[in-house]
C-alpha cells in the first residue's frame, strides 16, 4: 500500500513544476493539473527534460484521442495542423473546413467552437469591429 504525502509537500512540488512558466493564468491551469496529477497518485512533478537528463522516461502515455467526427472533431483537426496560431473568425473556420471538404453551416461552428474554448484548447476575444461595434465578432486562437 502506498502512503501518500502530505498536502504541503504536494503544493510545493506542484509549484516548483509550474515555477517557469511566465503567464499567470496558463501557470495556474499548469499547476491545477500538475496537483491533480501527484494527487492521483501521477508520480513526481518533474518535468520531461528532467526525467530525460536522469534517464528517466515517462510512466504515463498520453491517451489516445478518439477519433471524432461532425464539426468538434474537424476544428480538433485544425488545432492540430496549427490552423489557429494566429487568430481566425468563425467565417475563417468555415472557410477552412470548406477547404479540407467540410461544409457545414456557420450555426453549427458556434458551439463545437465554444466548448473548445472551454477545454482550453482554444482562446476566443472580441475582434475590433470597424462599424461603430453594431455586430460582435469573435477570433479564436490556440492558447
Amino acid at each position: 500500500m502506498k502512503k501518500s504525502k502530505p498536502y504541503a509537500e504536494l503544493v510545493s512540488q506542484a509549484e516548483e513544476a509550474t515555477r517557469a512558466i511566465k503567464d499567470p493564468e496558463l501557470r495556474r491551469v499548469a499547476f491545477e493539473r500538475v496537483l491533480d496529477d501527484l494527487f492521483s497518485g501521477g508520480g513526481t512533478a518533474m518535468s520531461g527534460s528532467a526525467r530525460a537528463a536522469k534517464g528517466e522516461r515517462s510512466t504515463r502515455t498520453a491517451p489516445k484521442p478518439k477519433k471524432s467526427s461532425g464539426p468538434t472533431g474537424y476544428v480538433r483537426e485544425l488545432i492540430d495542423d496549427g490552423v489557429f496560431k494566429k487568430p481566425k473568425t468563425i467565417a475563417e473556420v468555415k472557410a477552412e473546413l470548406a477547404n479540407r471538404g467540410h461544409h457545414i453551416a456557420l450555426t453549427s461552428l458556434s458551439g463545437p467552437l465554444q466548448k473548445l474554448c472551454q477545454e482550453r484548447l482554444l482562446r476566443r476575444h472580441k475582434a475590433k469591429s470597424g462599424d461603430k461595434g453594431k455586430k460582435v465578432t469573435f477570433n479564436y486562437a490556440e492558447w
